[in-house]
């Protein structure tokens, strides 16, 4: 039941870190501004360059969410980014976090 609330849950992380990417951030904005541009006709690149920054939000928040599920799964540690940003005391949380995963896991292969 665990797994399958686990997997269920990876496609809305996706939906909100793709919208959040696009509303909320400025190249999602800028994407959104070419892809204005190009529907009146202001400029003539390709729907492909037009839509680039879209396109890389996408890839990004796909990444996202599956380094987040590895994270949660236990598989990955965290990285070099998210210690860069957290706090300490986010850190430590985060560690004692995958300690005791890692510690369920262990007991249930027992």
């Amino acid at each position: 039941m665990k797994t399958l609330k686990f997997l269920i849950d990876l496609p809305f992380r996706f939906v909100f870190a793709l919208i959040g990417f696009t509303f909320l951030g400025w190249i999602g904005w800028v994407g959104i501004v070419l892809i204005g541009l190009k529907l009146f006709h202001v400029i003539s690149w390709p729907w492909w360059l037009t839509a680039l920054p879209l396109e890389y939000g996408v890839l990004y928040c796909l990444y996202m969410t599956i380094d987040g599920a590895l994270y949660r799964a236990g598989r990955k540690d965290i990285g070099g980014y998210a210690r860069f940003t957290a706090t300490d005391e986010q850190l430590a949380d985060a560690e004692f976090q995958q300690a005791l995963r890692n510690l369920e896991r262990e007991r249930g292969k027992e």
